[in-house]
């Protein structure tokens, strides 16, 4: 039987190639708008700006190589932005804020969507993966640098609910920084963590039931 902590690996794996894109892809985003379009800092303009960040980004990503991961779908519908390697679907979300992971709603393709096998029962007899997973990017007021949060979700559940995830860690800038995440089984719980420069460890997110 395949370990949960080797399920969540294969999902850091996957995540691997996208690190500088999104990054790079994001912070080009929010720079040419702050030159062009300053006054979407307004908060009555709030909606305009995460649809000018996302098209701006869709326009960046769609110039650079992001190793197995393509865009697909239809952008010019609400100016949805997704990736797949054809094993993963990733939909690119803006998060609502730094805790908060949005509900799938009441409609029936998103519910689908964020309805993912738990990792727990993943194994071999299921197949190559083919999970879905929800990438929440948030620009930094200030700074104007691109965070994201990768979350892995097994369930609908309803706004000021408590989400159904089973995998919810940040992205960091770099693939290599990526790939010293470990997701350490406990007794309650799947953390994930990051050696320590002394030989500790770091605490970088988790796993959420």
């Amino acid at each position: 039987m395949i370990k949960v902590e080797e399920e969540a690996e294969r999902v850091r794996d996957a995540m691997l190639p996208l690190c500088e894109p999104l990054h790079d892809a994001f912070t080009t985003a929010e720079a040419e708008r702050r030159a062009r379009l300053p006054m979407l800092d307004l908060p009555i303009y709030k909606w305009l700006h995460t649809h000018t960040i996302r098209g701006l980004a869709h326009f960046e990503l769609s110039t650079k190589k992001l190793g197995p991961w393509s865009l697909y779908g239809n952008h010019g519908m609400n100016g949805e932005l997704w990736l797949t390697d054809n094993n993963y679907r990733i939909r690119i979300l803006h998060g609502l804020s730094d805790e908060q992971v949005p509900p799938p709603g009441t409609n029936g393709e998103r519910r689908a969507f964020y309805a993912n096998i738990p990792l727990i029962q993943q194994g071999p007899l299921w197949g190559p993966p083919n999970d879905r997973l929800l990438v929440l990017w948030r620009i930094a007021p200030k700074t104007g640098a691109p965070s994201f949060r990768v979350v892995r979700t097994i369930g609908a559940w309803k706004f000021g609910s408590k989400e159904k995830t089973d995998l919810d860690f940040a992205l960091p800038k770099t693939a290599e920084d990526l790939a010293t995440l470990q997701f350490i089984p406990t007794d309650d719980d799947l953390e994930l963590q990051i050696p320590a420069e002394e030989g500790g460890v770091e605490d970088a997110g988790g796993i959420s039931g």
